[in-house]
């Protein structure tokens, strides 16, 4: 299995790097999914030096593979949640993730401080071999508790994926185009591959599996980053954003013009058109920006029209952001609202609050950006008549 294991480092290596620095990597999701790779990749470097005996060669990466492995599936989840939902990469309560990585740290301090030759003879006294999996270096807990927490915490994580992706399931028309069942694919390609690696280590406790080695779980993780190279190798194209909801924006920019018929532009076209005429209404009429933090899903639903044609169809007709397209709703409500007088019994902040805006940041950006003033700047210009 030695053939798989470090093509896969290097392959994994390759990938994270392209994903996590490629321009747009911020910009569509891809830099999550890059370092969700790249934790893969060091927990596969862990388990080949340990399982080959290495790791005396490098004493200090020896212990260091629950570091990442704790942060594997919590990657993937904000990966997939933000190729479903959009809204911002990282949010502040996701901090949590590293909650688990930040304990094995602690509890692990003291082995982490050792001298090379220390660790080095550590490890071949007790650290070698293929059943390797439990850790005897610990601080403060038992020798067994990182391996069983780790395992529970990433199948949370790998439950609440595959949640993500079922749930909505009917927002996905793979039938309608191929980039859609390419993208469906890995994402269920990454969670098998995850549960191979997950699931079976449980039933060791109860030495029901005690085949699972070392070996078998680098061969998982090896399998699980050549994968997604291959994947990359054959739609490149997805460099510009892992999100099927600008499937047919994209089929238009990557392929030539000659190549896409009159007719499907057309037809794009009028679809975009009708789309956005029934969500403009929708917006206007329900008053839907008014709802702080709305977002695309919440839309969607509302609407009763699938994620993925909502982002194209709003640039296509507005040649803006869904983020962008809501804030001018809200900002044409703050002025609505200044012309009433709300100025004169509540502050600036008060009205943005009013008009669906969720903090005083976003609301100056989003004014600025549209009328090119800030909002007390806004209210000097405007005439006395007014109010």
């Amino acid at each position: 299995m030695l053939f798989l294991f470090w093509p896969g480092m290097i392959i994994g290596l390759l990938v994270s790097i392209i994903l996590i620095f490629f321009p747009r990597s911020r910009e569509n999701g891809n830099i999550l999914l890059g370092f969700c790779l790249l934790t893969v990749c060091h927990c596969l470097l862990v388990s080949i030096l340990y399982q080959s005996g290495d790791m005396v060669n490098v004493p200090h990466i020896s212990r260091t593979g629950n570091l990442s492995a704790y942060l594997v599936a919590p990657l993937f989840y904000l990966f997939v949640r933000y190729l479903l939902y959009r809204g911002p990469l990282f949010k502040s309560p996701d901090l949590l993730i590293f909650l688990p990585s930040l304990l094995n740290l602690i509890d692990f301090l003291p082995y982490y401080l050792l001298s090379g030759e220390e660790k080095s003879s550590i490890i071949l006294a007790q650290q070698l071999g293929e059943d390797h999996f439990l850790f005897s270096e610990s601080s403060f807990l038992p020798d067994s508790f990182h391996f069983y927490f780790r395992q529970i915490y990433l199948l949370l994580f790998l439950i609440l994926s595959i949640r993500l992706l079922w749930i909505n399931r009917n927002l996905i028309r793979r039938e309608e185009a191929k980039v859609n069942r390419d993208i469906n694919r890995y994402l269920w390609f990454m969670v098998v591959t995850m549960s191979i690696s997950i699931l079976p280590p449980f039933f060791r406790v109860i030495n029901l599996v005690e085949a699972y080695t070392l070996g078998m779980q680098a061969l998982t993780l090896a399998i699980t980053l050549i994968g997604s190279g291959i994947f990359l190798f054959f739609h490149p194209s997805l460099l510009y954003g892992f999100y099927w909801e600008n499937e047919s924006q994209e089929r238009i920019d990557f392929k030539k013009t000659s190549e896409t018929s009159v007719k499907e532009l057309q037809r794009l076209e009028r679809e975009n058109q009708e789309l956005c005429q029934k969500l403009n209404h929708l917006i206007q009429e329900e008053k839907l920006f008014l709802k702080k933090g709305f977002s695309i899903n919440d839309l969607s639903v509302a609407s009763d029209i699938p994620v993925y044609k909502i982002s194209p169809a709003i640039n296509a007709c507005f040649h803006m952001n869904f983020n962008q397209w809501i804030n001018q709703f809200r900002i044409e409500e703050f002025e609505q609202l200044i012309f009433e007088g709300y100025h004169e019994k509540m502050t600036l902040d008060g009205i943005a609050s009013k008009c669906g805006f969720s903090n005083r940041t976003t609301f100056i950006s989003s004014f600025k950006k549209v009328k090119g003033i800030t909002p007390s700047q806004y209210l000097k210009e405007i005439p006395d008549t007014v109010f």
